[in-house]
């Protein structure tokens, strides 16, 4: 396949992100899938391509408008991501020539029927070709945060606010790093999973002493690709595969992941709980619900993983004092996970993360009333600001006064003794039962959680 012909399934990767609101890891995902035929060398282009030009989508405009007399939210869309991806081509692609990107993306204005604005194309992105050192070393000297990683200018002053500015930088900075493939061997019968994780190790994947993770830093492998196709893994993260290890599921317990999709942390439930006991896994779309099925079908944990249609924020009467632990893995604003969806960034706002803390509250009072006295509550998201955390914790235990942090200290020593190195405040927020994991502090996603117990007579 030619390079033209990649480029066009960038182009409109970008379109429907940027201008149709689709998620990018979907939009990539059905362009992999309709183009399957694609050579190593065309789908690596395509994923680094769209991924890089939505990760400094910021700074990129920002250098647009700098150099171009018509401002970018005043131009054509289809012309505007063309831009987009030359600019990100030809400052962060050294082995594609200057004069090729220029060529390419003139010829795609052309053949997108924007004949009459070919020069424009040609004479900005030449300009920035030829100035390329000059604007890199710029960002490199910036003292503009959000300039210098692409951070929207208002998520840079909020997290510089809550973090300090030397934190907020190695934050920004991890979002920028490749990110590490992680999977987890999951098959019902201890030796495949011993022979699983042989077959990772051998293949160059490295073991985590943490907890049962195996990552790869080198992108996904063809031995991990045969583990997820025949389900003897799933993908999980290191943040929240020791966010269930904190929860310790023990077999024959009774469990309700509230919101469930795509169901790693139930699968995660089911290995520690031996295949004994009940999983209900509950999400609000079907689709997702399918999607929850399919996966513990096709892992072999069907027995015991139990998906169904159920919103997390509507209240259950019948689910009262019922469960031994209760997962509440909550929709929030994603910031932790920026590094891996980029466009979260362009997605996320003020608004949205006030509205996002206020359904929490709701959907934890729910949780909370559906453990039994004894039982576990496991409270997490995948971001990294108060509203949505530790200020919803502090409310719900508030609110719910027969909760009870539970000292993390000693459900996760290795850890502790790991953030004792890493953050010393972190590790002394473990004794009071949370932990907010930065996306630089272990090489996972930015990730929160907090385990609570339910005081009371058991059952």
């Amino acid at each position: 396949m030619t390079e033209w012909n990649v480029r066009r399934v960038v182009l409109d990767c970008l379109m429907a992100v940027t201008e149709d609101g689709i998620f990018s890891h979907e939009t990539l995902n059905r362009a992999r899938d309709k183009y399957a035929w694609f050579s190593s060398e065309d789908r690596a282009f395509l994923n680094k391509t769209v991924h890089g030009t939505l990760e400094y989508l910021v700074q990129i405009d920002a250098i647009l408008d700098q150099y171009s007399s018509l401002p970018v939210r005043k131009m054509k869309p289809v012309v505007r991501n063309i831009l987009r991806m030359a600019v990100y081509q030809l400052l962060y692609m050294d082995r594609i020539p200057p004069h090729a990107v220029t060529n390419e993306a003139v010829r795609l204005t052309e053949r997108r029927g924007y004949r009459g604005l070919k020069g424009f194309v040609n004479a900005l992105t030449r300009t920035i070709a030829a100035e390329r050192v000059e604007i890199l070393d710029s960002l490199r000297q910036s003292d503009a945060l959000w300039k210098r990683y692409s951070i929207p200018i208002w998520l840079a002053k909020k997290l510089e606010g809550q973090y300090g500015r030397e934190r907020a930088e190695e934050i920004f900075s991890a979002f920028l790093k490749e990110k590490t493939v992680s999977l987890v061997p999951c098959a019902p019968d201890s030796e495949i999973r011993d022979q699983s994780r042989s077959l990772l190790l051998a293949g160059g994947w490295r073991s985590n002493e943490l907890c049962p993770v195996l990552y790869t830093a080198d992108g996904q492998t063809e031995e991990g690709r045969t583990l997820l196709r025949e389900g003897l893994a799933f993908a999980q993260d290191l943040s929240s595969a020791l966010a269930v290890q904190a929860a310790a599921p023990e077999a024959g317990e009774s469990v309700l992941d509230l919101c469930a999709a795509p169901g790693g942390k139930s699968m995660a439930a089911a290995l520690y709980m031996e295949g004994r006991g009940q999983i209900h896994s509950f999400d609000l779309l079907e689709q997702k619900v399918e999607v929850i099925r399919d996966n513990a079908v096709r892992c072999g944990w069907n027995r015991i993983i139990s998906p169904s249609q159920q919103d997390a924020s509507m209240y259950r009467r019948e689910l009262a004092e019922t469960a031994d632990l209760v997962i509440a893995d909550l929709p929030c604003s994603g910031l932790g996970v920026i590094g891996r969806k980029p466009d979260i960034k362009q997605n996320v706002s003020e608004k949205g993360i006030f509205a996002l803390s206020q359904l929490q509250k709701t959907m934890l009072r729910n949780a909370a009333s559906y453990v039994k006295p004894g039982g576990r509550l496991l409270f997490s998201t995948c971001t990294m600001v108060r509203e949505e955390n530790e200020e919803n914790l502090d409310w719900l235990l508030r609110e719910c006064p027969a909760l009870r942090p539970m000292d993390l200290r000693r459900r996760l020593p290795k850890l502790y003794e790991r953030m004792k190195t890493i953050r010393t405040e972190a590790a002394q927020a473990m004794a009071e039962g949370r932990l907010q994991l930065l996306p630089q502090d272990l090489g996972s996603d930015g990730f929160f959680f907090s385990m609570l117990k339910k005081e009371g007579r058991e059952a």
